[in-house]
């Protein structure tokens, strides 16, 4: 089963139809720009589709970057009302498992997940990778994870820690790329940005997706 995104260019592109429920879609971000920019942008706008099916949205912030008022310009209503900032990676799963049992789509914020994870010894990383898993496993959530890797490089396998390779869990990659803003009186007005599948374990990965985004207030 799929959730439609919103976004009929990604949805194509997907070859789905949408995000993969019971499993976790990888979107990355620019390394050269904040995470709290385009990609959770993006991501704002999936959880606002989602919250006009009046379904249960999670936000877990574990780099504190995601941004609630850029969010509700996205579209999404009350965004700090679904937001959770956990302290620690085992607060963070926690989370995660519970959100699991009822949300429609759970949004992890990561950012640069080397260096948030830097602290973690690798035999404990995969514990906790394995906990991942099982959680993914025994959901139908839509599991987005939204990072951001070193030298705007997704393919260097360098930007997840030992024991922690996220990109091999995920079983869909989205890159964020050529993204640029519009702006009036200094205020963001519109965003867009070319979004290619760069993994897609459950269609044919390589298309790209022209994304255009309205921003409100």
């Amino acid at each position: 089963m799929t959730l439609p995104t919103g976004l009929r260019p990604l949805d194509k592109a997907l070859g789905i139809g949408g995000l993969p429920q019971g499993h976790i879609t990888e979107l990355i971000g620019p390394g050269i720009a904040p995470v709290s920019g385009g990609a959770c942008c993006i991501a704002a706008r999936l959880a606002s589709k989602v919250q006009r099916q009046q379904e249960i949205v999670t936000i877990i912030d574990m780099s504190r970057s995601f941004d609630p008022w850029q969010a509700e310009r996205c579209g999404l209503v009350a965004p700090h009302l679904l937001l959770a900032r956990p302290d620690t990676i085992f607060e963070a799963l926690t989370t995660l498992e519970n959100a699991a049992r009822n949300a429609q789509l759970i949004i992890v914020v990561m950012g640069g997940v080397a260096e948030l994870l830097r602290h973690i010894e690798a035999d404990l990383l995969k514990t906790l990778l394995k906990r991942l898993q099982n959680i993914v496993k025994q959901s139908s959530s839509v599991f987005l994870f939204v990072t951001y890797p070193a030298k705007n490089d997704p393919f260097n396998p360098q930007i997840y820690p030992a024991g922690f390779p996220l990109g091999d869990l995920a079983d869909v990659r989205l890159w964020v790329q050529d993204e640029s803003w519009n702006y009036k009186d200094g205020l963001s007005t519109a965003y867009k940005a070319n979004l290619t599948v760069i993994k897609n374990r459950l269609a044919m990965a390589g298309k790209g997706a022209d994304i255009r985004i309205k921003l409100t207030g």
